[in-house]
């Protein structure tokens, strides 16, 4: 029972505060290490407090208390928490196409969304479970990703180490640094919220070239050259968690795009468009860009734009009742034009996928190869140890998971024929289909070298041309490509740290399914009132609902206007299409390179981690601190103070998750109802300027500045 009254607590909670955060301009994630961390803690109380007397009787009986809190209910209530705090996919479909700002189709209701939500959600597990002989059985597949979350359950469930300088428990670490990050976020978050987003070249120069370039604020923002931020939020708890190696890695990647490609292709305009604004309804448009009195450009949008270089909403290219595009609409303002940043980012997208693959190809081939020839002799080998030790307990048959895949995918198809998230059958039959044949050498990848391949812009590429201007259609084949594929990855990775740990496979099944109906219900409860009944503005300030909006927007591109008439041959965008080829042959070339002048230092170099950048969007303040963060605790600390790292450093990072979303949920919370902070220099007001106003040209309140 323990199981359950945490599983649902943990469940509920961080799926409603995550649906809460999509809606922020910067939308956070609730990590579940967090629930893995606090779960532990919480069980040892309960193990003590609840009651040991049995309810009921017979076999339908059950007890509160079992005894000792035990590993296996640990990572039981763990696989609940993250199954339920994972934002539902479909939920983009479902903002995009309801919400009044974007396609404000109010034929849709609850109901519908609910049903295409649940049935998204689940299909994978059923693909899941017909790959498991291959993926989970074998030996051969390590799994590295989920060797240290098993060994972090192990250390967890192990009495502290005995340090003499480090004496103080995990436990009350944990709540010290938890209390200390929640107190210190009131900061920027209530009371000096320019401190989320400091610009500091615009603190040191008014010129209009250095106010761009320092700009942090999105969609306006430049690329925040020397941005920094005081907010907990925007750094994130990879700085903790991820090895430095691939930390340093990834800035390297950030900064060479955001600054070596971004900021030259603005200048010199490689897309020949207009320049980008927003027209008669407030742009920030310079008329002369370095000037001291100018404005800011449009840099770091996610937004479309008209032949005129004059902001347009998606919407205005459709035509009612199915969104399609408006041959004729889209001939009056065409062609559509996207900000410098954004049409790199979706090179850099273009780049992912080839350099995953290429990378493993010249890196691990041999490797992959070797271990899925040793998997399939190992499929039923039952001299594997934790083969043998699983066989105690009653697995689910493939039947099983093969009639579950087929009744969920028969309601998904009803779901896409009579509802408002319209598809054709076959394309409902071919997302999944697709899907289905690429878990078995995605997860062979991920299961022998810890890289994960992702389907977006291929499912995007595919969706578009064969069902070019059906807006709606692309992006409910997106969702269904990418989401199953994601749900049966994430449900085979659960299967094998089961087997890892020896937890019955009918126990993880249902911890998966449960965590994932009731946070997909409670997420989609929660999205509906943010929707429509919060008193949150949203669209503005700190709830610029981005994330939804380039969802919205990809749309519009990937679907009306389709991958032809945007990417192909002719088009605006037509060199982005150069990013395939970059992004499969940068790691052959450092493979290449490595044969040339051998060292086992260019094995480090991780091309697909490179290429895997934040991109545009997103507040530009990151690029400083985040970074110094990363090498203090991923490098610094881990080899000088190794004992203390080893007994903290992972508690830190949840107590830093946990801080922060007590923090921003407390603001938001006092926003909901109307109360403010008084405005000043550190708080300016939300609904009229940016955190970095003063790279604009007003002040604190939005007027102009004297």
């Amino acid at each position: 029972a323990r199981v359950w009254i945490l599983g649902t607590f943990w469940c509920v909670g961080m799926a409603a505060a995550n649906a809460i955060f999509s809606f922020r301009t910067n939308s956070i994630t609730l990590d579940p290490t967090l629930a893995t961390l606090l779960t532990y803690p919480i069980g040892l109380i309960l193990a003590k407090i609840l009651p040991t007397a049995r309810i009921g009787s017979g076999k339908f009986s059950f007890t509160l208390n079992p005894g000792p809190f035990s590993i296996k209910e640990h990572v039981l209530v763990s696989v609940m928490a993250t199954a339920g705090s994972a934002s539902p996919y479909a939920m983009y479909n479902v903002v995009s196409q309801r919400m009044d700002m974007f396609m404000g189709n109010d034929k849709i209701d609850f109901a519908q969304s609910f049903f295409w939500v649940i049935t998204t959600q689940l299909v994978g597990f059923g693909m899941a479970g017909l790959a498991r002989r291959f993926l989970v059985k074998p030996a051969a597949m390590l799994w590295p990703g989920i060797l240290s979350q098993t060994a972090l359950f192990v250390s967890l469930h192990k009495p502290d180490l005995k340090l003499e300088t480090w004496k103080i428990s995990r436990f009350n670490f944990f709540w010290i640094a938890l209390g200390a990050i929640f107190v210190y976020e009131l900061i920027p978050n209530i009371f000096a919220t320019a401190l989320q987003a400091v610009a500091l070249l615009c603190l040191f120069s008014k010129s209009g070239t250095a106010r761009f370039l320092g700009s942090v604020s999105p969609p306006v923002s430049g690329p925040g050259l020397l941005g920094l931020t005081f907010d907990l939020q925007y750094i994130g708890s990879g700085v903790f968690l991820v090895p430095w190696i691939y930390q340093a890695q990834s800035w390297i990647g950030n900064y060479f795009f955001a600054y070596i490609v971004a900021i030259p292709a603005f200048f010199t305009n490689p897309f020949g468009h207009p320049r980008l604004g927003y027209g008669n309804e407030g742009d920030f448009y310079p008329d002369t860009l370095g000037s001291t009195n100018d404005t800011l450009s449009y840099f770091n949008s996610v937004s479309l734009f008209d032949k005129t270089g004059t902001y347009i909403r998606a919407r205005a290219l459709y035509q009612k009742p199915d969104f399609s595009l408006n041959i004729t609409k889209y001939s009056e303002v065409g062609p559509i034009y996207i900000s410098d940043f954004f049409a790199i980012t979706y090179m850099i997208e273009f780049m992912v996928l080839p350099a995953m693959v290429a990378h493993v190809v010249v890196w691990y081939g041999k490797d992959v190869i070797r271990q899925f020839k040793a998997a399939l002799k190992q499929v039923n080998d039952e001299t594997d140890i934790h083969n043998k030790l699983m066989a105690a307990y009653p697995d689910i048959p493939e039947w099983f998971y093969g009639g579950w895949l087929l009744i969920w995918t028969i309601a998904l198809c009803l779901t896409c024929a009579f509802t408002e998230f319209r598809m054709p059958v076959w394309g409902v039959l071919l997302a999944t289909v697709t899907s289905f044949v690429l878990i078995i050498p995605i997860g062979i990848v991920l299961g022998v070298t810890g890289t994960q391949i992702y389907l977006n812009v291929l499912q995007e590429f595919v969706a578009g041309l064969l069902m070019p201007g059906d807006t709606v259609a692309v992006m409910c084949y997106k969702s269904i490509g990418v989401n199953t594929a994601y749900q049966a990855i994430t449900l085979l990775a659960d299967l094998k740290q089961g087997h890892y740990l020896k937890i019955p496979p009918i126990s993880m099944f249902a911890s998966q399914i449960y965590g994932t109906i009731l946070g997909s219900i409670v997420y989609l409860g929660v999205a509906w009132w943010m929707m429509f009944q919060t008193s949150i503005e949203l669209g503005g300030g700190d709830w610029q609902v981005l994330s939804y909006l380039t969802f919205y927007n990809a749309g519009a591109i990937w679907g009306a206007i389709a991958p032809a008439r945007f990417f192909g041959i002719g088009s605006v965008y037509e060199k982005l299409l150069f990013g395939f080829l970059a992004g499969f042959g940068a790691p052959v070339l450092v493979w290449g390179l490595s044969k040339l002048y051998p060292s086992k230092y260019w094995h480090m170099i991780n091309i697909p981690v490179i290429v895997y950048v934040t991109g545009a969007g997103t507040y530009q303040n990151f690029y400083i601190v985040a970074p110094l963060m990363g090498f203090i605790f991923s490098y610094y600390l881990l080899k000088k103070a190794p004992h203390w790292w080893k007994k903290y450093n992972y508690v830190l990072a949840a107590a830093q998750a946990g801080g922060v979303a007590a923090a921003v949920l407390f603001a938001t919370a006092l926003t909901a109802n109307g109360v403010n902070f008084p405005i000043w220099a550190l708080n300016p007001d939300p609904n009229n300027s940016y955190f970095d106003y003063y790279c604009y040209g007003v002040d604190m309140y939005g007027n102009p500045a004297v």
